[in-house]
């Protein structure tokens, strides 16, 4: 078995196997916008969909339980937003985020460890504490990571108005192949607003769903600002736990604009895959990054199974 294979099954324990959805982010709402591209941006990078041209998007925002059933309004439900760029020339190049600053481990091993360590007890239904708690002892960069993103997990009021981290370090690749290193985010324009507690325990389980639908009807819009945050000498570009400390220049590289909701592709599945990179962009050697695309793989070919 592979340690792709061995990731999924450790989620599917945590979440349960639901046939047909994706091993996380198994509820989520499809949508479709437009991207422009900032002068900054083309001045960073050759890429195609950052030359200021107004692009097509596919955007998937999504509960990011591999429970279908999870709840939104749950205390710790975590978000996600997948952005696909259909890209001038035909392709396409894709984001994934999360509201989380920092991922949780450093490599795939780990991230089998800190998943395991997760499993619900059979006889309780819950995790074991002491299991959870002797992993985080043992690595304290998850403990450090948990501590600062716990408060970006409370439920937010729409999906436009959480931010969203890309987590890994990627590369812009100018015209002239000068290489500008950094993360970027998704910053909701209108704010970060999140649910008062009356307000969370009334919301109902799929109340970003509907709320996303609601909010898109007519001519209504939901914007986020695309940010890049610049590595300074000495940052990492491979360990996604590290947090940079300190000021860094920020670039905005444009703005999403999402403008209706769509039915999810029947003619194959609509997969985010952050090394889908196009020319003029560039994955750092983070292990964490690497291993996505196998582990992806391994749940598309269950969901089609």
């Amino acid at each position: 078995m592979t340690l792709s294979e061995e990731i999924v099954d450790a989620i599917n324990a945590v979440n349960g196997v639901h046939p047909g959805f994706r091993a996380v982010h198994a509820k989520g709402t499809v949508c479709e916008g437009t991207f422009t591209a900032t002068p900054e941006a083309a001045r960073l990078s050759r890429a195609a969909h950052l030359q200021g041209e107004e692009v097509r998007c596919t955007v998937r925002f999504s509960n990011a339980s591999g429970n279908p059933k999870a709840s939104d309004a749950h205390p710790l439900a975590s978000r996600g937003i997948g952005v696909k760029f259909h890209l001038p020339g035909g392709g396409a190049t894709d984001m994934a985020a999360l509201p989380l600053p920092l991922f949780m481990v450093r490599n795939a091993d780990d991230f089998l460890g800190f998943t395991r360590a997760r499993t619900p007890d059979p006889e309780t239904g819950r995790p074991d504490p002491d299991r959870m708690m002797a992993f985080v002892a043992d690595h304290p960069e998850t403990a450090a990571a948990i501590q600062l993103g716990l408060p970006k997990l409370a439920p937010t009021t729409s999906y436009a108005t959480s931010g969203y981290n890309g987590l890994h370090a990627f590369g812009l690749v100018a015209a002239d192949g000068g290489e500008t290193w950094g993360r970027y985010s998704w910053v909701p324009v209108e704010g970060e607003h999140y649910l008062s507690d009356p307000e969370r325990e009334a919301a109902g389980r799929d109340y970003l769903q509907h709320e996303i639908r609601e909010r898109l009807e007519g001519d209504g819009e939901a914007r986020l600002r695309l940010d890049f945050k610049l590595a300074a000498d000495g940052d990492s570009l491979t360990d996604p736990t590290e947090e940079w400390q300190g000021e860094r220049e920020i670039v905005t590289l444009g703005e999403l604009t999402v403008t209706g909701v769509i039915e999810e592709p029947a003619d194959g599945p609509l997969v985010f895959d952050p090394n889908n990179l196009t020319d003029g962009i560039l994955a750092s050697a983070d292990p964490v990054l690497a291993a996505r695309s196998p582990a992806y793989s391994v749940s598309v070919e269950r969901r089609l199974a």
